[in-house]
């Protein structure tokens, strides 16, 4: 079962919060981790409405969230309304533990949701120059990057999020901790869980034996079948078989194309990289900037505050200058082996020369710091106090982030850190491969039929539409519970008059993935041409003040959020900005309609 903690938040607290810690290893760079914390969100039998989390977000007066590092998973919630929470908690759990997902639905978070998120993230210049230096990092060292990549996302299978959630999201491996004045708020959260975990293991228990009798049954069907087509196929090919099984499994789920960037005379820059032990990082990033002097403002040279397997982070410096590499056709498997073949690359005696003598200056310019080992503790500066206080409490605890490790007294002596000054390893850097081929065009076409298909059917059982958390505390729905406009969108929203009330602009301009419009029920979507480059957006628009009066059942109404269940775009909401209300979407793939549609799904209920 689940290991509790409580952390007294003191009398003067009002808010109470649970946090639940779950190891979720990365899985190299596919953002399997990732995909097992949205889709963690996205259902459960108890909760089966797809917009649940939206509708408890903006309406109630609760906040729910997660976040995926390299080696854990935070889900927590805080309220000032201790049976608000609880009932959130409830929800939360059961998300955890469910892994009955329909095909459709993963496919349009992995390939909808996460990578508008990720495309998004890539189209800022210096993390899409972290991420080209991550796909082609074959050091030991190399870090295993949780969130995925726009071109790595896709080769998720549902199989493999199944088991995965099978092997991490489990009572065992889930820590649970509750920051709270209230003892009694703490029992309460404990017997929510138990019952939880109870019920799940029971349904478990359940869907075992059933599976066991299923597995007989088939296996004595096929023993009688094998039999039959052994008598009336004794000179069958074995091989033919075998091509025959394989061609119906590709045909469930569409396989990602190579990655291919063809460019000849492709740029490839040279990457330096310095390995340090965690407990050096604090001391480090106050240097970053007199390193990034002493190797050249031509250069880059930036830290990578994450902390890999092995309890390291690396400092980057990639080179200005650049060779040319003719390559007609570059698949991005082949990128590791490149990078090894080109470590024997002749490179003229001037070039060599230089950057060996950069490497020199950069390697005693970190020798001469006098760098005290540290424990760094967890950024948790965007979260409640609660959730961050939690978050904390659990590092201190465990060594669930590699803070204890930072105490190891054979990593944290100046012999240690010398040792990591001097060592250097070199690789290539081409262009981030575009991510045109990662998401399948008539996967998550089907994807989107099917789902709006089933979403028709429902209408016949209302229940499976409604999200039982604002249904049960409906008395707290008020539209002062809705959040703050994010940052990245307030310049947009500054832009806006009651004359000019939707504003957008374009992101991500250089992925070219698919440009597919989202069926709808009864709303009109929003179209792109498919002929045309990805063209994710972020919007806002200005809800007057006559359109406001009808915005709680807006809000609560499952077609409100269909562009975001149905993948068309990362986030989609409601907040308020100065003294205005706003509806507003991020990284969203169909937005040449989308005004229109504002307009239409404010007044589709009156």
């Amino acid at each position: 079962m689940s290991e509790f903690h409580f952390i007294d938040a003191g009398s003067g607290s009002k808010v109470h919060s649970v946090v639940f810690a779950l190891k979720t290893p990365a899985a190299g760079h596919t953002g399997l981790s990732h995909l097992a914390e949205h889709m963690s969100f996205r259902r459960s039998h108890q909760y089966p409405a797809a917009h649940e989390l939206f509708t408890a977000n903006t309406l109630l007066p609760v906040t729910i969230n997660a976040t995926t590092l390299a080696e854990y998973t935070f889900f927590f919630a805080s309220s000032e309304k201790a049976n608000v929470l609880l009932d959130a908690v409830n929800y939360l759990y059961c998300g955890l533990l469910n892994r009955d997902y329909g095909t459709d639905e993963v496919i349009l978070e992995r390939d909808g949701v996460i990578f508008n998120e990720l495309a998004m993230l890539e189209a800022n210049s210096d993390y899409a120059l972290n991420a080209a230096i991550r796909l082609t990092d074959t050091n030991k060292n190399a870090y295993q990057h949780a969130g995925g990549f726009t071109q790595t996302i896709g080769s998720n299978s549902i199989q493999a999020l199944q088991d995965y959630k099978r092997q991490w999201y489990q009572p065992s491996n889930i820590t649970t901790l509750v920051y709270s004045n209230s003892a009694h708020f703490f029992e309460q959260c404990k017997e929510v869980v138990t019952a939880v975990s109870v019920e799940a293991a029971l349904s478990a228990e359940a869907a075992l034996s059933a599976e066991a009798a299923l597995s007989a049954e088939a296996a004595l069907s096929e023993k009688t079948a094998l039999s039959e087509e052994s008598t009336l196929n004794r000179n069958a090919s074995l091989s033919q078989h075998a091509s025959q099984r394989e061609h119906s499994h590709l045909d469930k789920e569409a396989s990602l194309d190579a990655q291919t960037t063809k460019g000849e005379n492709e740029s490839i820059r040279h990457v330096l990289t310095w390995w340090f032990p965690q407990c050096f990082l604090n001391g480090l990033l106050q240097q970053e900037a007199t390193l990034s002097t002493v190797a050249g403002l031509e250069n880059t040279l930036f830290i990578d505050p994450e902390i890999n397997q092995q309890g390291n982070f690396a400092i980057r410096l990639v080179t200005n200058e650049a060779m040319k590499e003719v390559a007609s056709e570059l698949s991005i498997e082949a990128l590791p082996k490149l990078s090894q073949n080109l470590t024997h690359k002749l490179m003229s005696d001037d070039y060599d020369k230089r950057l060996r003598q950069l490497k020199h200056v950069v390697s005693a310019c970190l020798a001469s710091f006098d760098i005290r080992p540290s424990k760094p503790m967890p950024d948790t500066d965007k979260h409640a106090e609660g959730v961050g206080a939690a978050i904390r409490y659990f590092a201190q605890l465990t060594d669930a982030l590699g803070s204890n490790k930072c105490a190891a007294k054979d990593c944290a002596t100046k012999s240690a850190y010398l040792a990591s000054a001097n060592k250097v390893s070199l690789s290539y850097l081409g262009a981030l491969p575009s991510p045109e081929k990662s998401v399948a065009l008539e996967r998550i076409r089907k994807a989107r039929k099917d789902f709006s298909a089933r979403a028709s059917a429902s209408n016949s059982d209302q229940s499976l539409l409604i999200p039982r958390l604002t249904s049960k505390y409906r008395h707290f729905i008020a539209l002062e519970h809705l959040p703050a406009l994010p940052r990245l969108l307030r310049p947009l929203a500054n832009k806006t008059t009651n004359l000019k009330r939707f504003n957008a602009e374009h992101i991500a301009s250089h992925l070219t993935p698919f440009s597919i419009p989202s069926p709808s029920i009864t709303l009109e979507s929003a179209s792109l041409n498919s002929d045309s480059g990805y063209l994710a957006s972020h919007w806002v628009y200005r809800i007057a003040f006559y359109q406001q009066s009808r915005l709680q059942a807006v809000l609560a109404h499952h077609l409100f959020w269909q562009p975001r269940t149905s993948g068309e775009c990362y986030a989609l909401g409601a907040a308020t900005f100065e003294n205005n209300l706003f509806l507003f979407g991020a990284s969203d793939t169909n937005i040449t309609e989308r005004e229109n549609w504002c307009h239409k799904v404010l007044s589709m209920l009156s």
